[in-house]
Formats: C-alpha cells, sequence, structure tokens
C-alpha cells in the first residue's frame, strides 16, 4: 500500500515494529501498555517529516 501511495506522489512508510525492537503490539497501538514509546516513535517520524515539533 505504501508503494502505492508514493507512486501516486504521498510520503508513506511501513515501519515493522520487531524490526527496531518494539514487541506485543495490537491494532490499537495506543492503548497498548507501551504507548507513551509508541507515541515517541510516532513524535520523532512527525519532526522528521517537518510536520511539527
Amino acid at each position: 500500500m505504501a508503494e502505492t501511495i508514493n507512486r501516486y506522489g504521498g510520503d508513506a512508510e511501513v515501519l515493522h515494529l520487531p524490526d527496531i525492537g518494539v514487541y506485543g503490539n495490537t491494532h490499537f497501538l495506543f492503548e497498548d501498555k507501551n504507548n507513551e514509546e509508541i507515541a515517541d516513535i510516532i513524535d520523532r517520524w512527525i519532526v522528521k517529516k517537518g510536520l511539527g515539533g
């Protein structure tokens, strides 16, 4: 899906959490026990994209 989004001018990335050492998450990332870790990852991505800070 990210490939298609990017093909049409979007800026999508796929991040497989276990690849960066984050385990045990469900589809409800902000309800999981490590929700602050997930928020930090998303915040860093937002800053990297120049969308906030």
